[in-house]
C-alpha cells in the first residue's frame, strides 16, 4: 500500500532532524576543537613568559608552535561560522517539513470526515422506507 503525503512528509521530517543532529555534532566537535587549541595557545603563552630555563631554550619552539595553532584557531573560527550557518539551515528545512506534514495530515483527516458524512448521507439516503422507489 502506497503512504499517505502526510506519512512520507513525516518520514522526510524525521531523516531531516537525524540531519540537523548531525550538523549539530559537527558543530560541538569544532568547538570542542577550538577549545583546545585555545588552551594549549595558554599553555604556550605562559610557558614562553616563564623563568624556566627549560622554558627559556625552548621559546623558539613554542613561538613556531603558537603561530601554527594561531592559525588553526582561525581556520577553525571559519568553519564554526559555517557550521553553525548549516546547523540553521537544516532546522529551518526540518522545521518547514514538520509544519508541511502536519497541513498534509489535517487535509488528510478532513477528507476522510468529508468521506465519512458523504457516506452517511449516502446511507441515509438510500435506507430511507419505500417512498422513493417506484413500486
Amino acid at each position: 500500500m502506497a503512504a499517505s503525503r502526510a506519512q512520507k512528509l513525516a518520514r522526510l521530517t524525521r531523516v531531516q532532524r537525524q540531519i540537523e543532529r548531525m550538523t549539530e555534532n559537527e558543530l560541538s566537535h569544532i568547538l570542542r576543537e577550538q577549545a583546545s587549541a585555545d588552551a594549549t595557545q595558554d599553555a604556550l603563552v605562559e610557558a614562553i613568559g616563564s623563568f624556566d630555563p627549560v622554558h627559556a631554550a625552548m621559546s623558539h619552539q613554542y613561538a613556531l608552535r603558537f603561530q601554527r595553532l594561531s592559525a588553526r584557531a582561525q581556520q577553525l573560527s571559519g568553519m564554526k561560522a559555517v557550521q553553525e550557518k548549516r546547523v540553521l539551515i537544516e532546522k529551518t528545512k526540518a522545521d518547514r517539513l514538520a509544519e508541511q506534514a502536519e497541513e498534509a495530515a489535517g487535509d488528510e483527516e478532513r477528507l476522510a470526515a468529508d468521506e465519512s458524512l458523504l457516506d452517511l448521507l449516502e446511507a441515509s439516503l438510500g435506507a430511507k422506507p419505500g417512498g422513493t422507489r417506484p413500486a
